[in-house]
């Protein structure tokens, strides 16, 4: 028994040393890491896939991507669950209804493109990753990173409880009254 507590334990370990191996590499050697919010409770209830699934440890992996490119400096993106990254044509962008998880090679219908799956799917990833990067963090590229936003209109002020005025509820204060003015009315 203790024999079979020892085998258990050396794979367990050199999964875990496997996956900080890979994580860190991919951390290190790249600035921007993708992963894609996978279906893995719809993925275990398919019966040819769900060991495999189990054992690839996809949690542990983005947790560690997570943490790790904090630390080197570069940032994960997280494609949507329903980003369709396979079903994508990487040449011209056209998108198939339906492709079943048999399919392995991509055929696109419109630009008459063939390729592997996997590899169609990684280049729509390297195509959001580059739509990421050249948009920036949404508004704040347009205006220019180097310019802090300026607080216009209402602020939401932290108040301790029970400082809220009677017959008003939340931060938005009544019309033509300002939060500071509400609180020091309250006080």
């Amino acid at each position: 028994m203790a024999r079979l507590g020892r085998a258990h334990a050396r794979v367990a370990n050199l999964r875990r040393d496997g996956l900080h191996k890979l994580t860190t590499r991919l951390t290190r050697e790249y600035g921007t890491v993708v992963v894609e919010d996978l279906n893995v409770t719809g993925m275990l209830a398919n019966r040819t896939l769900a060991r495999h699934v189990a054992d690839a440890g996809f949690a542990e992996i983005r947790r560690q991507l997570t943490y790790k490119t904090g630390w080197n400096g570069g940032r994960l993106l997280v494609a949507d669950r329903w980003y369709p990254s396979s079903k994508t044509c990487s040449g011209c962008g056209a998108v198939k209804t339906k492709l079943a998880l048999s399919e392995r090679e991509y055929t696109c219908e419109v630009c008459a493109l063939v390729s592997d799956r996997d590899h169609n799917a990684a280049l729509n990833l390297v195509a959001l990753a580059a739509e990421y990067a050249t948009a920036g963090s949404g508004p704040v590229a347009a205006r220019g990173a180097d310019q802090k936003t300026r607080a216009r209109g209402q602020v939401a002020v932290k108040r301790e409880p029970g400082t809220t005025p009677v017959g008003q509820t939340g931060t938005v204060p009544p019309q033509g009254r300002t939060i500071d003015r509400v609180l020091t009315e309250a006080h």
